[in-house]
């Protein structure tokens, strides 16, 4: 029993059901290589996937030991912000996040260079790799600390958009295209605007702690708008994509209308102020992380629709 404790405590600490956000925009990359007419072996697809899993669970972890002052003083308990709460109820010494962050950092630079020596995947391989690696140790490690200079919730859009789409389609073609821009735009900006409406609940804490968010810096009234223009976008662009894909199936577009509807929910709910209510910023959360992981599956399944029409 006493085992099973500490493996939820780690499942928990680790935010596995959030390694989502960055596994199937990968998974993303590797079907439209599939359409570009270009395969590789199954171990290039499963080492890459694991690796890309370690960089997460790296920045989760380390952001657990980094945050853990701002998580202390945080009062509003939520699933999506606030951290896994493990450190701070005392479930797990804290160290315990250190020790995985650096291990996983450590698998992660070792797995790159498996695969780039291994399956020879272009010099790009371990550029793309490094910029992960950075961006994910530096975005809540001092002294550069991204989440805290007003860019880190850009640079959060651009890791979990551009970068493993673009990750998955080059490991497979070696080269980069304009597709693969596009189709990273309104999976780039949902996620944008999860971070971003996960902040809400972080507000007090992160001013108390020095954190200056963009919604610190600039207020939840501003930020409601922001969010507001930057959910209107991922609607149009999602739309585009859809449009531009060519003959799509009628079950697909109706599957297409979750995340739209969603969309349009969540304008209206931030429209009416209703984000200052505790359990309805909630509801908004899900539903914008909701948003995120439906386009990136319905684009997926797009593609992968695209490529079997291909193939007859």
């Amino acid at each position: 029993m006493k085992i099973l404790f500490y493996l939820k405590a780690l499942w928990r600490l680790s935010r596995v059901p959030f390694l989502s956000v960055g596994v199937l925009p990968l998974i993303l990359g590797f079907v439209s290589a599939l359409k570009e007419g270009y395969r590789g072996p199954a171990e290039l697809y499963l080492f890459s996937s694991f690796t890309v899993t370690l960089i997460m669970l790296m920045t989760y972890t380390l952001a657990e030991w980094n945050d853990l002052e701002g998580d202390r003083l945080n009062q509003r308990i939520s699933p999506y912000s606030g951290g896994s709460r493990v450190l701070v109820e005392g479930v797990l010494p804290a160290r315990v996040s250190l020790f995985l962050g650096y291990g996983c950092l450590i698998m992660a630079v070792v797995t790159g260079l498996y695969i780039y020596l291994h399956f020879q995947t272009g010099s790009w391989t371990l550029a793309l790799g490094g910029v992960g690696i950075f961006f994910g140790y530096t975005y809540s490690a001092r002294p550069l600390w991204w989440a805290s200079r007003g860019v880190g919730e850009v640079l959060i859009g651009f890791c979990y958009g551009w970068l493993p789409i673009a990750t998955g389609f080059y490991l497979f073609t070696g080269f980069f295209n304009h597709k693969v821009f596009l189709l990273s735009i309104p999976v780039g900006l949902s996620i944008f605007n999860v971070i971003l409406i996960n902040e809400f609940n972080d507000e007090e804490a992160d001013r108390t702690v020095g954190k200056r968010t963009l919604l610190v810096r600039f207020g939840k009234e501003k930020m409601s708008d922001l969010y507001l223009a930057v959910s209107i976008l991922v609607g149009l662009t999602f739309i585009k994509m859809m449009l531009i894909s060519g003959q799509i199936s009628p079950f697909l577009w109706i599957f297409s209308a979750i995340p739209v509807l969603l969309i349009l929910w969540n304008i209206l709910l931030m429209w009416q102020g209703r984000y200052q209510d505790g359990k309805m910023l909630d509801f908004i959360c899900r539903n914008t992380l909701f948003v995120n992981l439906s386009i990136t599956m319905i684009l997926t399944i797009q593609q992968t629709l695209a490529l079997s029409h291909l193939g007859r």
